[in-house]
């Protein structure tokens, strides 16, 4: 499974990691996780169909 990020998103994450931000860190996956789950949906989604 691959998911593109915009360079705006890895700027963000490299930032939350130099600065150890937990919490915009736990965000950023957040927001990961629910892409790649979408993807992954519509992914069945066009083999039922």
């Amino acid at each position: 499974m691959v998911l593109s990020i915009s360079d705006d998103e890895f700027i963000r994450m490299k930032m939350a990691v130099t600065d150890g931000d937990v919490d915009d860190a736990l965000q950023i996956l957040k927001k990961l996780v629910q892409r790649l789950e979408q993807q992954k949906n519509q992914g069945m989604k066009s083999h039922l169909g």
